[in-house]
């Protein structure tokens, strides 16, 4: 008889991220099955989508843990005892290093990440809908020290250094144009959002 303790739902879910995520980067993401997946965890196709409706339903997951991954890094950044204005340049800067680094170096994650948008997955919807609330929290807390204009709508200046940066942050943008030092445009357009946002003679 087996001493082996049967693992509990969310170890199994853990697994099966853990080793689809290991097919798509090895595979890629278009070639893999769950077939695929069932086999390297020595399961049937059905147990898999016991937990997971469908691939996309895996890799929505996957994209999930990243997604959390890096908002922890920009999470420390906005904690970071320093201007709002330093804080925000930072926050573009190392989100576009994380895409460059991760979702661009890494062929294979960038490939998930693009199906990803492409469906308009959940995850990558609140993805970026943190990103612009984590934008509108700094905006805010540069008006509240003086920094900013008083007046100045949060979630509108998110908006808009959202939108102005869109080419140094999207993975797509990133790959596309890997030839240009995009994180120098990056800091040139993130430098001039925040003078625009900057209190009249400061």
């Amino acid at each position: 008889m087996s001493s082996r303790r049967p693992q509990s739902s969310e170890q199994t879910i853990a697994r099966i991220l853990e080793v689809a995520e290991e097919q798509f980067r090895r595979v890629g993401y278009a070639k893999t099955a769950v077939a695929d997946i069932a086999r390297a965890l020595g399961m049937s196709p059905a147990n898999v989508y016991r937990f997971f409706a469908s691939k996309a339903a895996i890799n929505e997951a996957i994209c999930e843990k990243h997604f959390a991954e890096v908002h922890g890094l920009l999470r420390a950044i906005m904690a970071e005892d320093r201007p709002a204005a330093e804080r925000i340049e930072r926050f573009v800067l190392e989100l576009h290093r994380y895409n460059k680094t991760r979702c661009v170096a890494e062929r294979r994650l960038h490939d998930m990440v693009a199906a990803g948008m492409e469906e308009n997955w959940s995850a990558v919807e609140r993805h970026i809908a943190a990103l612009h609330e984590m934008i509108a929290e700094l905006v805010a807390d540069g008006v509240r020290r003086g920094e900013f204009a008083a007046g100045t709508d949060p979630v509108e200046a998110s908006n808009a250094v959202c939108t102005a940066c869109t080419g140094v942050l999207h993975p797509t943008l990133i790959a596309q144009f890997a030839h240009k030092d995009l994180e120098a445009d990056a800091r040139r357009v993130v430098r001039l959002l925040l003078r625009a946002l900057a209190c009249p003679g400061s």
